[in-house]
């Protein structure tokens, strides 16, 4: 490849780089089959190559080792295909066959096949989270629980159903891995997948500790925490270098058997549904999009997978027949921009050998003025998923006009107007009706444009389009099933006055490791919709849900969305631990009553850790807005301080943290560690 086109694509990695106020990017493609070239040249150095604050990697002539996140998706399910190819697992066999220990508490596991897992179609709720992350801490606690985890859980669809992303799947291929290789999964990928494609940086969160060369853990204010390490291995576990993951995507070239042959690379890249719905989820076995428009029209063949975890994003874009391969990593930012960074990296390289791909163009719909009354039908309450959590979305259609959306949250209630176009979609107008009068409707710059499906269960769908664009960049289309029609839940007055007495209550997580990250994030909240009795909200750092009230004790995930906006669904139930009140999650989280928390006085000299309970306390006013200083704190624990709204003012986790200790009005303090353990306080 020529030099100009790759100094070209720097504006690119300049452009990811401002997006966070730390952002450190590796951007490395590969083009060739076996002496593949690099641009380890001038558009290394100034992308992959840069620095924040004086930091860099230690040795010049490495490159920064990054959470590839959710690529190791790709790590895994290659380590099974491989493995397949050798006859020592079927595709199409059920995972009990290599887990014999897996279970669930629901009979239609035993139908979860190997496949099923590496395109999401397993039915599994979606992420088992007690140990997923965490500060410079290499436990294995989150593997080791897994199954257990797994073993309470219910399935949310049937095997095959449809695809909904999911990380569990993922780790139990990793689990798969071990058992059948007989080697962990850190020495099966080094050994099989990264030697045979000339990588050597290449590492797990069980081996990554104390590299040298891990990317500087910033967050956008400037913050510098202990490296964050994922150890949901097979799901997003993986730490590598760009030039390495670009290594690693040349395995997927057809005609290249470093990694295994052909059929498999093709068996990987055919999507999972054969009908195409242009709502569902267009994933391979492991890849996010094995269909991604403008290539396609283009007549080129483009693979891709994405990831985010914390600080850490990445893509991996890989272009079979071309030979072509792109890895995006960044500190800051998201996956969603270095795959546009990618596929900016990718034209580029195509054009080259004389490809042009171009966006394609599309004629602006016109206003339809009067809505048909078929409309009516569709009137009423949905639960909608988006990435931040789930709400209720109140249709109408006033006068058959337009469309009116009342977004009701867990906090407040938003409104949104939508015209029917000629399209036969609704699209989001630039105001609101009753601000700029029927009279003078507009179509918002960029909108959302909403329609509805009448599925085969007999569920209404509310489907979701969006085109997002960033100038000088691109766009991608974002269109996905987003909503389903709600029913009423009716339930006994004793049964919701039960509920209805938590209506506000704040939480506190417990019950996880010392150095988890979810303690970033670490309060919850139950609150009742008042006009939807029956629901309830549950608010916590991994997003909003909205569960269904079964009884006294148990809610439950109700919604049945066949997209990835039905991923990581969780019920939620009320149980007693050693006296103590709890609300347990189905992924492993738990919470304990804010209002129940001892106050810290000052005069707690020494705090007894539990390796199975945070100890948590309310600042009381004889500290309040003072300081205490920590005398003495084990190396397996730490220290948080919120402030009244819930927000992290204190982090031993935070290097270089000095042992003196906030104490805001209003806030909460928590200490972590091991039992037998304590903190001593001056």
């Amino acid at each position: 490849m020529k030099m100009k086109s790759i100094k070209n694509c720097v504006k690119y990695f300049g452009f990811a780089m401002a997006l966070g106020a730390v952002c450190l990017l590796g951007a490395w493609y590969f083009s060739g089959t076996s002496e593949a070239e690099t641009a380890n040249t001038e558009a290394e150095s100034a992308a992959g190559g840069a620095a924040i604050d004086g930091w860099k990697a230690a040795d010049k002539d490495k490159e920064y080792m990054y959470c590839v996140a959710s690529v190791s998706k790709i790590y895994s399910t290659a380590a099974v295909m491989r493995l397949a190819e050798q006859g020592k697992v079927e595709l199409d066999g059920p995972v009990t066959d290599y887990l014999p220990e897996f279970k669930m508490a629901d009979p239609r596991y035993k139908n979860i096949t190997v496949r099923m897992l590496m395109d999401h179609t397993s039915g599994l709720m979606g992420s088992s989270v007690k140990g997923e992350f965490l500060y410079a801490d290499d436990d294995s606690y989150h593997q080791d629980e897994l199954l257990k985890t797994l073993s309470t859980q219910r399935l949310k669809a049937d095997p095959g159903k449809y695809a909904s992303y999911c990380n569990d799947g993922f780790d139990l291929l990793g689990i798969i891995t071990e058992r059948v290789s007989g080697l962990t999964f850190a020495d099966y990928i080094k050994k099989y997948l990264m030697t045979t494609t000339g990588g050597d940086s290449t590492e797990t969160g069980f081996t990554v500790s104390g590299n040298e060369n891990l990317v500087p853990g910033y967050t956008p204010d400037h913050t510098l925490h202990e490296n964050g390490l994922a150890m949901a291995i097979g799901a997003g576990g993986v730490f590598s270098t760009a030039s390495d993951v670009a290594k690693f995507g040349s395995g997927f070239f057809y005609g290249n058997n470093a990694l295994f042959s052909d059929f498999y690379k093709k068996a990987m890249s055919k999507r999972w549904d054969d009908n195409r719905d242009e709502f569902a989820d267009g994933c391979g076995l492991g890849w996010d999009s094995v269909e991604e428009n403008g290539f396609r029209d283009a007549g080129v063949e483009v693979l891709g997978k994405g990831g985010d975890d914390g600080l850490n994003h990445s893509y991996l874009l890989v272009s079979p027949d071309e030979k072509i391969s792109v890895s995006v990593l960044t500190n800051g930012g998201s996956s969603a921009l270095n795959g546009l960074v990618a596929q900016a990296i990718l034209k580029a390289c195509l054009e080259e050998k004389g490809i042009s791909v171009s966006e394609e163009s599309k004629d602006t719909p016109k206003i339809v003025n009067e809505i048909p009354k078929k409309y009516d039908a569709y009137a009423g309450s949905y639960i909608v998923a988006s990435e931040t959590g789930e709400v209720i979305d109140r249709i109408s259609f006033p006068d058959h006009k337009y469309m009116h959306v009342e977004e009701i949250g867990p906090v407040n209630t938003t409104c949104s107007d939508y015209a029917l176009t000629s399209d036969e979609r609704f699209t989001e107008l630039a105001y609101e009706v009753s601000d700029s009068g029927i009279n003078d409707i507009r179509l918002a710059v960029n909108p959302q444009s909403v329609s509805f499906t009448d599925a085969a269960n007999g569920k209404v769908l509310l489907n979701g389009m969006k085109v997002n664009s960033f100038p000088e960049i691109g766009s991608y289309e974002d269109k996905s099933y987003v909503g389903e029609k709600m029913e009423e839940n009716p339930v006994s007055e004793e049964v919701l006055s039960s509920w209805q007495a938590m209506n506000g209550a704040e939480l506190c997580m417990t019950g996880d490791v010392y150095s988890s990250c979810m303690y970033d994030t670490a309060s919850a909240n139950v609150i009742l919709p008042e006009e939807y009795p029956g629901y309830v909200f549950v608010v916590n750092g991994m997003g909003t849900r909205l569960l269904k009230i079964a009884d006294k004790e148990n809610l439950v995930a109700f919604q049945t969305i066949p997209s990835s906006r039905s991923r990581d669904l969780v019920d939620a139930k009320i149980v007693v631990v050693d006296n103590e009140m709890r609300i347990q999650l189905s992924n492993g989280s738990e919470f304990i009553p804010a209002n129940d928390l001892p106050v810290f006085d000052g005069t707690q000299k020494e705090i007894s850790l539990s390796s199975d309970r945070a100890k948590w306390y309310q600042i009381g006013d004889a500290v309040k807005n003072s300081e205490v200083q920590i005398a003495k704190r084990p190396e397996k624990s730490a220290v948080y301080v919120y402030n009244k709204f819930g927000e992290v003012v204190y982090s031993s986790h935070v290097v270089g943290i000095t042992d003196v200790v906030p104490m805001p009005e209003g806030g909460k303090i928590v200490f972590l560690g091991e039992t037998g353990g304590s903190v001593a306080i001056k």
